[in-house]
């Protein structure tokens, strides 16, 4: 196998990472080849195996209240390559329902993201909330801080434009993994979020997560943990307030690194 091209990975998001990660343990493995199949990390750049990083674009455009009409050509270009692929690999059951909803694809294999590192142990007792995502929109910071419980401490880890509240503490892009062990709970109210690497994280620091019905890892979650959005904010609040009185284990926990990649090859066989 090959993995994605480069031409992304100088920004190091998730996917790009992801990217360099996969690559250093197929060598490792000694399944790097470069005369083998290429696996696309985003499905927008095409090739016969595709893993759909960024979810659907089409459910993210509605979603997200975006115009259909501005991103016309990018939810065409991405139907075109996921309808041509041999092979679609999507990062949640979320995302699969996605596929066939919207581009009639209905054979994509879900391959849920690895847990990469050991959590971070937490020290001491447990204070206040915690918001992580640099789409600060997208992943629902303005919902985090309307549903909050009174006199709490959010502290959000990742960087936007813009500063939506000043009663909050803004740490901006750093390591997460020590404010995730030391949070009561981690809020991710997401409009769209086709998994979150971050909800993982909080599962394997034994943080409670609340999280929205748009984010691919709440498969992992109790349901009681996870906001109907159609509930509104006032829903979102009374889920806020009964995980931080009882939370509830999750029903999954994320796969290791191995794991995921014996996942992956299995799918692409």
């Amino acid at each position: 196998m090959t993995v994605a091209s480069a031409r992304d990975r100088p920004r190091q998001g998730g996917a790009e990472r992801y990217a360099i990660w996969l690559g250093a343990a197929l060598q490792a493995r000694g399944l790097l080849d470069a005369t083998a199949p290429r696996l696309a990390i985003k499905a927008r750049e095409g090739g016969p195996w595709l893993r759909c990083a960024d979810g659907v674009s089409a459910a993210w455009v509605q979603a997200c209240g975006r115009s259909r009409w501005r991103w016309w050509r990018h939810v065409r270009n991405e139907r075109r390559a996921i309808e041509a692929a041999e092979r679609v690999i999507a990062i949640s059951p979320m995302v699969r329902a996605e596929l066939a909803q919207w581009y009639g694809r209905t054979d994509a294999a879900v391959v849920i993201n690895p847990l990469f590192a050991p959590p971070t142990p937490s020290i001491g007792p447990r204070r206040g909330a915690v918001f992580v995502g640099h789409a600060f929109r997208r992943k629902g910071l303005d919902r985090a801080i309307a549903a909050r419980p009174a006199g709490m401490t959010l502290t959000v880890i990742g960087a936007d434009r813009g500063r939506p509240h000043p009663d909050v503490r803004y740490v901006g892009a750093a390591d997460a993994g020590p404010f995730i062990a030391q949070a009561e709970v981690l809020l991710h109210p997401a409009r769209y979020e086709p998994y979150g690497n971050v909800v993982a994280e909080a599962i394997a620091a034994g943080t409670p997560a609340v999280v929205s019905d748009a984010t691919g890892a709440a498969c992992m979650l109790d349901a009681r943990h996870v906001w109907r959005q159609s509930s509104g904010i006032d829903g979102l609040r009374r889920i806020i307030d009964t995980v931080l009185h009882t939370p509830h284990p999750p029903v999954q926990q994320p796969p290791s690194a191995d794991a995921h990649l014996d996942a992956l090859l299995a799918a692409l066989r």
